[in-house]
């Protein structure tokens, strides 16, 4: 098979299943790609040279070891002083930040830091850099404050460590921690009666973070046109909200005790 830098892993890995050793053996960060759920998820997005940004390795290096194992290049591999990653000349880890948040505990203790970061950042002026310290990269965090007018920068200073540096621009908004989302119009248990046997239910309260986000929108990927995806979750999913608006996708919510909150997405129409 031909692969150059734009190749989907998902293709590398259906072409030759062996190249899921090849590339959990080029970074640490490509372990996670021996997962079925996360790989499910992941490999069809992400192409060679994203996957070589995102585990800090130059492109050249992973399509040379892709190469070892009969995979044919199209194109003239790339140096590796042409790919390594170089911070941009105006970067946000030069400037002394306002705030440090490490949110490593939270996460290994199953507590979502959204509110936490979200809380400590109110305070932030136009201008300030908040970093914030985690064991991989909140997408959906810097997706949603890129929204609100914050810049991101993330940096991988070793195996394990992400710290993303996050900017308040000058018409920033800051979303409100404590505010709940928006009631529906729609009752829950209404669309569950209309959705019928075309709802598919999955279990996600004993997951570690970030598998139920990430379970949610593999299943979402593979959910069959008109269906529906009911989800028992532990708590209101923030972080997964800005994912769902950008895929076009609608939430319903219905708590059921202190340990359960049931939720109801489906595509719009």
């Amino acid at each position: 098979m031909k692969i150059n830098q734009n190749t989907k892993i998902s293709k590398l890995l259906k072409a030759n299943p062996e190249a899921i050793e090849v590339i959990a053996g080029i970074n640490k960060h490509f372990r996670k790609l021996k997962n079925p759920i996360l790989r499910k998820a992941l490999a069809p997005r992400v192409t060679i040279k994203e996957a070589a940004k995102i585990g800090g390795v130059p492109v050249g290096i992973f399509l040379r070891k892709l190469q070892e194992i009969g995979f044919e290049i199209d194109e003239e591999i790339p140096g590796v002083e042409e790919t390594a990653t170089k911070s941009p000349k105006n970067s946000l880890k030069d400037i002394t930040p306002a705030l440090i948040l490490d949110v490593r505990p939270d996460i290994e203790a199953g507590v979502d830091p959204f509110k936490r970061i979200m809380s400590s950042i109110k305070e932030l002026k136009a201008g300030d850099v908040v970093k914030v310290i985690n064991s991989f990269e909140p997408i959906p965090l810097i997706n949603l404050l890129r929204q609100k007018g914050f810049t991101p920068e993330v940096e991988r200073p070793e195996a394990g460590v992400v710290i993303t540096y996050l900017q308040k621009g000058e018409k920033a908004e800051t979303p409100d921690p404590n505010q709940a989302p928006p009631p529906h119009k729609d009752d829950f248990d209404s669309v569950v009666q209309a959705f019928g046997d075309d709802l598919k239910v999955i279990d996600v309260r004993m997951m570690e973070m970030p598998e139920p986000m990430v379970t949610v929108l593999s299943e979402l990927e593979v959910l069959p046109p008109g269906h529906g995806l009911l989800v028992h979750h532990k708590k209101f999913p923030k972080f997964l909200i800005s994912e769902l608006t950008t895929r076009g996708y609608q939430l319903i919510d219905k708590p059921i005790d202190s340990n359960r909150i049931d939720l109801i997405i489906f595509k719009v129409k």
